[in-house]
This record gives C-alpha cells, sequence and structure tokens, in this order.
C-alpha cells in the first residue's frame, strides 16, 4: 500500500500572524485592525524571548515585528527566528517609527518596511501581498 503525501495550504482563516511589539496599545491596534478588516487570526506577544519561544509551535504565516523592542531590536528577533527550522521563509513585516531603519539589512533579508504613523490602507495591501492574497 502506498502513502499519498498531501500538501496543505492554510485557507486565509487559518493564517496566523504573529506580532510581536512591546507597546501593548500599538500591539491590540494591529490585532484589532487585523481582526476586524481580514479574515487572519493573530497572536500578539509584548516580548522577542516569548515570541521565541512560542513561534514554532504557533507556525505563524506572518511575522509582524517592531524594529525597536527592548530586549533585542527587530532585525536580531528575525534572525532568531530564522535559524528555527519552521519559521525559516515566513515573510515578515518589519514596524519601525525610527528616522533611519536599516534599509540595506531589511531588504537583504526580504523583509517589508512599514514605517509608522502608516496608512491602513497601505497596511492592509501589505498584509495581503505578503501572504500571497494580494
Amino acid at each position: 500500500m502506498m502513502n499519498e503525501e498531501r500538501t496543505h495550504t492554510a485557507s486565509a482563516e487559518e493564517k496566523v500572524i504573529l506580532i510581536v511589539d512591546d507597546d501593548r496599545d500599538i500591539g491590540e491596534v494591529l490585532q484589532h485592525i487585523i481582526l476586524d478588516q481580514t479574515p487572519y487570526q493573530t497572536v500578539w506577544i509584548a516580548e522577542s524571548d516569548l515570541a521565541l519561544n512560542a513561534a514554532s509551535f504557533l507556525r505563524p504565516s506572518l511575522l509582524l515585528l517592531d524594529y525597536l523592542l527592548p530586549e533585542m531590536h527587530g532585525l536580531d528577533l528575525y534572525d532568531h527566528l530564522q535559524a528555527i527550522e519552521t519559521m525559516r521563509g515566513v515573510p515578515t513585516i518589519m514596524i519601525s517609527a525610527s528616522t533611519n531603519p536599516p534599509f540595506e539589512a531589511l531588504r537583504t533579508r526580504g523583509i517589508s518596511l512599514l514605517k509608522k504613523p502608516f496608512d491602513l490602507n497601505d497596511f492592509l495591501d501589505l498584509l495581503a501581498e505578503r501572504l500571497g492574497e494580494g
């Protein structure tokens, strides 16, 4: 008897966006926008180390990372997440209020940048694009 391997592509409703932002207000607003305006699910985590521990069992479809996190920069968190086999290649959006984000480092890693403050429609379009729905 032959075993058949099935490939499962998550539907929009099954896709989880992992939000990592230490600012509770921003984390809650991002969650509210995504849950209200899209079919995606969200998990918001305020601390980098908790995000690292949770990422492999959450298996997010997209990472939404704040650049200026207190424990480590968003780029460092991204690099640590990429070291986890199940997290490699997960599309990522870096959110930054910095006037001088590391454009080259983001580009070489394939990370999209969303500057604060951002336009709601631009944010939603970028989510859809990075999740392959746009």
